[in-house]
């Protein structure tokens, strides 16, 4: 038979911040669009802007690789919109509280900071760099 419990905060251990980091990692390194958000504001110079990273990952994630953007037309400017709007939404303000990157309101632009270079090496020592 199992003792009683009297007071569950005992059974916390040490460990547990430090699972719970590696679990706010997995939860932003398990999106594939915050994945390539991130490996493509590392080879940046200077902020991107959202449409900038939208055009990205509307390329990233179209259908078939060979095909000129030229030739998916409205389909594609529904997509880059959607993207878009995800993107300020939900990815980039996710990775900005997890200060992996810097998003400036004014000018819709986003930038890598230190806490997205350290979730990167995470990634890549994973995955290597550039698995999708």
């Amino acid at each position: 038979m199992l003792p009683a419990i009297s007071d569950p905060e005992s059974l916390t251990t040490p460990a547990t911040e430090s699972r719970d980091e590696s679990g706010s990692t997995f939860d932003l390194l398990a999106d594939r669009r915050r994945r390539i958000v991130l490996r493509y504001l590392e080879t940046a110079d200077s902020p991107v802007s959202l449409g900038e990273l939208a055009d990205h990952l509307a390329l990233e994630e179209r259908p078939g690789e060979n095909g000129p953007v030229a030739d998916l037309g409205d389909a594609l400017l529904g997509t880059r919109r959607r993207i878009r709007i995800s993107l300020r939404h939900v990815h980039v303000p996710k990775l900005a509280e997890a200060d992996a990157v810097e998003f400036d309101l004014e000018t819709n632009t986003v930038s890598l900071r230190e806490g997205g270079t350290e979730l990167l090496s995470r990634l890549n020592s994973i995955d290597g760099p550039d698995d999708e």
